[in-house]
């Protein structure tokens, strides 16, 4: 009995390090993830604040039309031909909930027209305009991350470069765009084969 007292003392000692080790990691880990995402927010602040260019484009909604005061689902076309033009470019970030002059709007009256009125339904409702108007394989490419600012929530989509041109497909049309500047342009047939071909150079 004595034997098995000593033993039971040992295992929860043990055990009781172990514990010990694992929550002083878990508080490391968690202490690290709230650098991190504070240095990201930082990041985002400037990035709004440095305003659109060649990488960074801002759009207040997905499916709200601020001037209409409704739902306008021809905004999802708008937010392919962006996601589009950065991955035929160099990539870049769409931020949605910021408006053309770097004003805060937040996702809540997007959040309002969707079936999942959450960051969830929001994040599935992008990779759907993505699959629809991109193809399947352009989801990969593009990576979604909600923020706090202002107490409004804002999505960040990181979009990576295609190696492969991408073309976006509406019911009538597939055209080619490219990121120029601080804006997005559709390419002519011509424009499209000879931007390509400037790009393998």
């Amino acid at each position: 009995m004595r034997g098995m007292s000593v033993s039971l003392t040992i295992l929860g000692i043990f055990l009781g390090i172990v514990s010990g080790l694992f929550f002083i990691t878990l508080r490391r880990k968690n202490k690290l993830i709230g650098t991190q995402q504070q240095l990201l927010l930082r990041d985002l602040e400037e990035l709004i604040e440095a305003g659109e260019n060649e990488r960074v484009e801002f759009k207040s909604s997905i499916r709200y039309d601020y001037f209409r005061k409704t739902t306008n689902r021809e905004l999802e076309l708008v937010i392919a031909k962006t996601i589009t033009g950065f991955m035929n470019a160099k990539g870049g970030k769409l931020i949605i909930g910021v408006d053309d002059d770097g004003n805060i709007v937040g996702l809540e009256k997007d959040f309002k027209t969707l079936k999942h009125k959450n960051k969830d339904g929001y994040e599935r409702e992008i990779f759907r305009i993505i699959s629809t108007q991109l193809g399947h394989e352009a989801c990969f490419s593009n990576h979604i991350s909600f923020y706090k600012l202002n107490g409004e929530d804002v999505c960040v989509i990181a979009v990576e470069p295609s190696k492969k041109p991408i073309y976006v497909s509406d019911t009538e049309n597939t055209t080619f765009y490219v990121r120029t500047g601080n804006a997005t342009y559709p390419l002519t047939v011509k424009e499209a084969v000879d931007y390509l071909e400037t790009r393998k150079l």
